[in-house]
């Protein structure tokens, strides 16, 4: 759960730090998404908003002051944005979806710890 914490906070950093960049960048970023996912034009901006609902969602996770509900407020915060995504994508896209959202939690996660281990 730790580790989950730790990756989750980096996400939200990486997101914030993202979109203090260009707005040109954060299309990139979401044509590539659109592109590996291979949406129709009727899901596009769905997504587009599905996405913009879950950086919302980091950013008032990223202030959560009770770390003893970090997991908790994740979980709920996963399951509503996977169920959204359920909702919009077809099966072979949002397997494709859940996959990529997973590994990026998982990487972001080993990395973290092994830049703390390597800081000790």
């Amino acid at each position: 759960m730790k580790k989950m914490f730790f990756a989750l906070v980096a996400m939200v950093m990486m997101t914030m730090s993202a979109n203090a960049q260009s707005i040109n960048n954060s299309k990139v970023t979401f044509d590539q998404l659109s592109s590996y996912l291979e949406l129709t034009s009727n899901q596009i901006e769905p997504t587009k908003t599905a996405m913009a609902q879950l950086e919302n969602s980091m950013q008032a996770y990223y202030q959560l002051q009770d770390a003893s509900k970090a997991g908790e407020t994740w979980e709920k915060i996963q399951a509503r944005h996977k169920a959204t995504m359920k909702n919009i994508l077809n099966e072979k896209q949002y397997n494709k979806y859940v996959s990529m959202l997973d590994l990026t939690v998982k990487n972001t996660a080993e990395r973290i710890m092994m830049q703390q281990t390597a800081s000790k």
